[in-house]
């Protein structure tokens, strides 16, 4: 009877870990699902067109800009980031532009590029956007400064929307609870924003991975497996702020 407990000990034991080993190789189901506006669209492109000439780019990978597929997103602050999948490059720089409706600049930054591929986020400065405007933007790797018509090139929308609905329920909400809020509102610059924060905060949480990887492979976004599995990176690492 004495030799038995240590037998059923180490046999539950034996169980559990077990358990816990499948359990940690299972595939995380996920959870956040958008819900994008109908008849919602702009002019642009989420990929660069064909090149000629110079290509500071490495091989088969492309500059991607993180929006839905019909080139316009919705926000609801003034100073979203704008996610950009960055490839491995050689450029001497980079550059961010932001228009009105009228095509006047509203603001432009560039940047030294560090080199690194990686998914990444650029904040705009505070008041950047007013309620209910519609900008547009353009993001480029600049191959050559004497020969802008080398640059790889991604563009299109986003309009800042002043929903009091959704503005109250995330004054309550913490990052998590905001997710569903964002998505079931189809704001998606807000939606990515926030899933980004919780990913760069829990970088080991597989259930967050497997959001993202799940928002950016639905429907009306649709990238490939390859682009939803490319790192998030932080800015400083992929590239610095010229001043």
């Amino acid at each position: 009877m004495n030799n038995f407990l240590p037998k059923l000990s180490t046999k539950v034991i034996s169980g559990i870990t077990i358990l816990a080993l499948v359990c940690s190789i299972a595939p995380v189901k996920a959870q956040v699902k958008v819900k994008l506006p109908p008849n919602l669209g702009a002019p642009g492109r989420r990929v660069p067109g064909g090149s000629r000439g110079q290509n500071c780019v490495a091989r088969h990978q492309h500059l991607t800009a993180l929006i839905p597929k019909s080139n316009i997103s919705l926000t609801t602050v003034s100073n979203p980031a704008l996610y950009f999948y960055i490839p491995q490059n050689q450029a001497r720089q980079l550059e961010l532009v932001i228009t009105d409706e009228e095509d006047q600049l509203i603001y432009k930054q560039n940047y030294k590029s560090i080199g690194n591929p990686g998914v990444v986020g650029i904040p705009l400065p505070v008041n950047t956007l007013k309620k209910s405007q519609t900008y547009k933007w353009s993001f480029s790797i600049i191959c050559n400064t004497e020969d802008r018509s080398l640059d790889k090139l991604v563009n299109g929308a986003i309009k800042r929307v002043n929903n009091s609905s959704v503005l109250s329920k995330v004054k309550k909400a913490n990052l998590q609870e905001r997710l569903s809020i964002y998505a079931e509102a189809g704001i998606w610059q807000d939606l990515l924003d926030t899933l980004a924060q919780l990913r760069y905060s829990r970088p080991y949480d597989t259930a967050l991975k497997a959001d993202w990887e799940s928002l950016l492979m639905s429907q009306g976004i649709e990238f490939d497996k390859q682009l939803a599995q490319a790192p998030l990176a932080k800015q400083e690492n992929v590239m610095q702020q010229i001043n």
